[in-house]
């Protein structure tokens, strides 16, 4: 029923064959095709094609088969990928051939039962709120216009080749590093091989760090490349608890760092040479020093509400302007539209370079990490290290707690109300409330209570200069959340 659709700030989820079943995903498809007529993109796009992708989840092809004939009926010349994809791959094609947009059948790091729908626009990016708002309001409705069609093509090989253009290629190969690349069964398997002109090899042929010195060239071994729509039974998300097979690679000591991508490959997350997970606070403040100072690139950094400190001080230490959002890349890229961004990034490994677009693309972050690890010539720990040396070390944690909606909301009228603010150490300063509520501290430690409008949870995210008082703050938050 219709009545079961809703939209999100990136599109449509929902569990295949209970809500995402065909019939709904034809509804869906003819919805975007109403709204779609009711965009006003500049004159050079043109406005009667759309792009159709898919990723490796269960029947996504054939979603997006069903997604492309719905467009066609509604009088689309639809261009029809022929092999799953990223999802950034859509945008991309989008703006490279200058078309209205793109659907893109996925549910990213969702676990493997759900399926999904996203929209992307002809300026390289995800559909405004504004849009889905459109598509929502048009479920029901029904274009049927003569003159669509349906043409299969290759739309990988142009994103391959526009990210190759972004990177410092031969550093990468010449810099004789081992990589492990972990696509977590999807979409972005064996990519960063193809980018960097290097043979896919399997994890399985381990080269001993003694037997490197006879490599002419950067080595990538893949684990989780094959396609298994469960996902090995892991959530398809690059954070920790998710990354034990990586990790267990990297333990092997072989390898320089590990470059880990979410089902649709537009997130990532990276271990360093010892298998440590090395947060994606670490990764943009890291990336923003290195486009800055190595790469004598310039332009504004942006951050979400809950992503850290370091990159405030960071962008200090560079002269650049730094731009606050609520959370989700969406608010991210709608920036990315109107100034001249360098960098943006959100908490959950979302990552997008502006001269780019106006993206996350986890493919295309996790290889800049790796040129940075080529540059420099030394372990990703020491980076890292040498980083947090200039700028002071900050240590993160998040909880989702799941809690009855009243619980949830009177924790964050209780935070909002000021009666918490002693409650977890002292040192208050100030409250924020851009995006949930936020208590800062006079040591530059940060807890912030953000509930769902949707799901019984609140999120819970916190950073300190002390690890410890991370952890005692999160347990005393989870303490207030079940006082009486």
């Amino acid at each position: 029923m219709t009545a079961a659709i809703s939209f999100g700030t990136d599109g449509w989820r929902a569990v295949i064959a209970d809500v995402f079943t065909f019939d709904n995903v034809r509804r869906v498809a003819d919805a975007i095709a109403v709204a779609a007529r009711t965009l006003e993109p500049p004159p050079e796009i043109d406005r009667n094609t759309l792009i159709v992708g898919f990723d490796r989840r269960f029947l996504s092809k054939e979603f997006a088969g069903a997604v492309a004939e719905s467009l066609r009926g509604a009088g689309y010349r639809v261009i029809l990928s022929n092999a799953p994809t990223p999802s950034q791959t859509i945008s991309f094609t989008a703006w490279h051939r200058k078309v209205l947009g793109g659907v893109m059948v996925t549910a990213s790091h969702n676990p493997a039962k759900y399926n999904g729908i996203k929209f992307k626009a002809w300026y390289g990016g995800s559909a405004l709120p504004e849009t889905y708002a459109k598509i929502a309001a048009s479920l029901g409705e029904r274009d049927t216009r003569d003159g669509g069609s349906v043409v299969e093509d290759n739309i990988l090989d142009d994103y391959v080749a526009a990210v190759r253009a972004q990177l410092d290629v031969e550093k990468i190969r010449g810099a004789k590093l081992s990589i492990l690349h972990d696509p977590m069964h999807g979409v972005a398997a064996q990519l960063p091989s193809k980018i960097l002109g290097i043979d896919y090899v399997g994890a399985q042929r381990i080269i001993r760090r003694s037997a490197r010195e006879s490599l002419d060239v950067t080595i990538v071994d893949g684990i989780r490349g094959e396609v298994n729509p469960a996902f090995g039974g892991v959530n398809p998300e690059p954070i920790p608890e998710n990354l034990n097979a990586s990790r267990n690679v990297m333990l092997t000591g072989e390898y320089d760092l590990a470059i880990c991508n979410d089902g649709d490959a537009d997130r990532l997350g990276i271990l360093d040479e010892r298998g440590e997970f090395v947060s994606p606070h670490k990764i943009i403040s890291l990336l923003a020093l290195y486009l800055v100072r190595e790469k004598k690139l310039a332009g504004d950094i942006v951050k979400t509400f809950s992503t850290t400190r370091l990159i405030e001080r960071v962008a200090k230490a560079l002269g650049a302007t730094l731009h606050e959002t609520p959370i989700g890349f969406k608010y991210v890229a709608d920036l990315m539209l109107a100034q001249n961004v360098l960098i943006g990034g959100e908490e959950s490994g979302g990552i997008g370079l502006g001269h780019f677009l106006p993206e996350r693309d986890g493919v295309l972050s996790g290889l800049m990490v790796a040129e940075v690890v080529a540059h420099y010539g030394k372990p990703l720990s020491e980076i890292v290290a040498s980083m947090e040396a200039e700028f002071g070390a900050l240590h993160y944690d998040r909880r989702d707690v799941h809690r009855t909606m009243e619980a949830c909301g009177r924790l964050i009228d209780r935070v909002r109300g000021g009666e918490l603010n002693d409650a977890f150490g002292p040192g208050f300063t100030t409250r924020e409330e851009t995006d949930g509520v936020k208590l800062n501290y006079a040591d530059g430690t940060w807890i912030l209570f953000r509930k769902s409008g949707t799901e019984p949870i609140i999120r819970i995210y916190c950073e300190s200069p002390d690890a410890a008082r991370v952890q005692e703050m999160l347990d005393a938050a989870i303490r207030e959340l079940d006082a009486r």
